[in-house]
């Protein structure tokens, strides 16, 4: 049988090498954009990458910066340029450090991470560059009106008016007055800026491009600006004004030093004035405008005589408890003694005193946490705070931060308390004032029991004061709980001495302020403070059943036959002997029967004194209650 031949279509066998030829090329598209999305997910700099001759080769933004600062921070006080007026007598050179400016690292790299990811396209083929040897540099950023710089710059500033104060403008009073026509020395001080940047960024980049050789880089470098002299031409009003603005600075307190830092009377004029006036006069006259003379608000005399000469507000509240109570108070107390605040700065509790940890001196003593009383370190921390809230309640010092306690504490008034806990709940106050206040606290023992008092030492110009006061209202008394315990023995009553009964009650807390002669400011409402009732607890055993339902009050009779007498001696268990309504209650110290706070002097209230068998205070133990309304301390 014979086959049949088909013949082939012309140019049918022209097309593979296109197939061929698109599909590498679809590969290899394909590779160049895997490598550019590889590139720009790389979360690290550039293989070899500098920022001013600083490697931050294959670094995290964060790991660059940190580098960049940490080296600028090292070497930059090798770096430095000595800026002068060239041809300008008298003036002296400034040095400016590298390490003075304020030189923006996150910035910088950023920078340099842009090079490798600030394009997609060709963020593939700049990695393997880079991979491959090639490398790349970024100068450090150097803020617009950086600081250093100007400093350098206004100094020079006023030696080159200096020259031209004799000749060319006076300050008299609160005048200033000047001769056209005078001959004056001007710069252009744009110029200089820009001459300062460009040299010292040079200058850093030589410094850490030589360190491998041991250069130092200790480079002077002369500030070419060539100044004029001329009877035709116009001064610098702007040199002129650099040379006379002085900022009005108030005398203040360096806490370092503890010594008084000296006042600055304010010196101000328009630019503008000085200059229409001078282009208005003629050849030789004088010239004059106002000056603005601002005072300080403090000044150096005023500062050093009044600096903590008054007690603001002052509070005393007696410590009972365990001996290690005693001690974490005097601990925590000590730890605000001498504490300065400058004006406007906040005092947190917290933060003065820091974790209350036994790695720090606290020691294990009664606190509350979720309204039950357990041993936690630092149990008693919160008297410290509450007596110095009680101090502040004798100022006008702004309250920023406060919460009562879960119950009330009998050590100060209700409603004048403060609770703490550490990372949580915080007492924080502000120096509203215009001067520094100081904390001072004292622990000492008279009388036969050991006291804490505390004082506010400030400045008080106007002689306010200020009076505390608190109304206390629905009192509520402490109910009975029974507690079933086994251990407890058949046909007894045992009182819980652990968890004391608390009257609950609220108390609404204001703070009136007087002026000098005894009227009356303002009254400020400082809100209303909460305290639960906690029961009085007894523990019974189960087989005498609930003491609620005994008849007469009396626990059922013990069968002999299967209870030792010896061990339900009711002489020994009688629960008249443990009758809560004989249980000193802290609670039952009323404010509300107290002297008021109010009718007396800050520095001579009483102290309210420890309520009967006091229920020892809370700690920041660092247990957190499950309540987020019911603070741990």
């Amino acid at each position: 049988m014979e086959g049949t031949r088909v013949a082939k279509k012309e140019g049918g066998g022209g097309r593979k090498p296109w197939i061929i030829t698109g599909a590498i090329i679809g590969v290899l598209a394909a590779a160049y954009l895997g490598l550019c999305a590889w590139a720009m997910s790389r979360n690290t700099i550039l293989p070899n990458m500098s920022v001013s001759n600083i490697d931050v080769s294959n670094m995290t933004l964060e790991q660059a910066q940190s580098v960049v600062e940490t080296e600028l921070a090292q070497k930059g006080k090798e770096v430095w340029a000595e800026v002068g007026v060239a041809q300008a007598g008298h003036v002296e050179t400034v040095n400016l450090f590298a390490s003075d400016m304020a030189i923006d690292a996150a910035q910088s790299v950023q920078d340099a991470w842009q090079v490798g990811h600030g394009n997609f396209f060709t963020a593939g083929p700049r990695l393997v560059g880079h991979m491959l040897g090639m490398s790349s540099m970024v100068p450090v950023v150097i803020p617009e009106d950086e600081p250093a710089i100007k400093a350098v710059l206004d100094d020079l500033a006023q030696q080159v008016a200096g020259l031209n104060e004799n000749v060319g403008y006076e300050v008299k009073g609160d005048r200033l007055t000047m001769v056209k026509g005078a001959p004056v020395v001007t710069v252009d001080w744009e110029q200089a800026e820009k001459d300062v940047r460009e040299t010292i960024l040079h200058l850093i980049q030589v410094k850490f491009w030589q360190e491998s050789m041991g250069s130092t880089a200790e480079v002077t470098v002369p500030w070419h600006i060539e100044p004029t002299q001329s009877t035709m031409q116009d001064p610098d009003f702007e040199a002129i004004h650099r040379a006379v603005y002085t900022e009005p600075k108030d005398a203040a307190l360096d806490l370092e030093s503890m010594e008084i830092t000296d006042h600055a009377v304010g010196v101000d004029f328009d630019v503008q004035d000085l200059k229409t006036a001078y282009q208005n006069a003629a050849s030789g006259e004088t010239v004059s405008i106002p000056l603005t003379i601002t005072q300080p608000k403090v000044t150096k005399d005023d500062l050093g005589g009044s600096l903590f000469r008054d007690i603001l507000g002052e509070a005393t509240s007696t410590v009972s408890g365990s001996a290690a109570r005693k001690s974490n108070v005097k601990l925590a107390a000590s730890a605000c003694n001498e504490k300065i605040l400058l004006p406007g700065e906040v005092f947190s509790y917290n933060d003065t005193t820091g974790p209350r940890t036994a790695a720090r001196g606290y020691q294990s003593a009664p606190a509350y946490y979720n309204g039950a009383t357990v041993q936690e370190v630092g149990g008693g921390v919160c008297q410290p705070s509450s007596t110095i809230y009680y101090a502040v309640l004798h100022t006008t010092l702004e309250i920023v931060e406060r919460t009562n306690h879960r119950y009330a504490v009998g050590y100060v008034p209700d409603g004048m308390d403060a609770t703490v806990s550490y990372g949580s709940l915080d007492f924080k106050f502000r120096n509203n004032t215009d001067y520094p206040i100081k904390i001072v606290t004292s622990s000492y023992d008279a009388g036969g029991a050991r006291k804490l008092n505390v004082k506010i030492y400030g400045t008080n110009l106007d002689g306010h004061y200020v009076t505390p006061t608190a109304g206390v209202f629905g009192v509520v008394a402490p109910t009975v709980q029974y507690v079933p315990d086994p251990n407890v023995a058949r046909g007894a009553l045992v009182l819980d001495r652990e968890q004391n009964a608390y009257r609950g009650r609220s108390a609404q807390t204001y703070r009136t302020v007087y002026a000098a002669d005894g009227s009356v400011l303002e009254k400020q409402d400082l809100g209303l403070s909460v305290y639960k009732m906690r029961p009085t607890v007894y523990h019974y055993n189960p087989a005498d059943g609930d003491p609620s339902t005994w008849v007469g009050g009396q626990p059922p009779a013990v069968d002999p036959g299967t209870t030792d007498p010896g061990t339900t001696d009711p002489g020994t268990t009688d629960p008249g002997t443990t009758d809560p309504g004989t249980t000193p209650d802290p609670g039952t110290t009323d404010p509300g029967t107290s002297p008021d706070p109010g009718t007396t002097d800050p520095g001579t209230t009483p102290d309210p004194g420890p309520a009967p068998e006091p229920e020892p205070q809370p700690s920041d133990s660092g247990l957190r209650p499950i309540d987020p309304n019911v603070p741990a301390a």
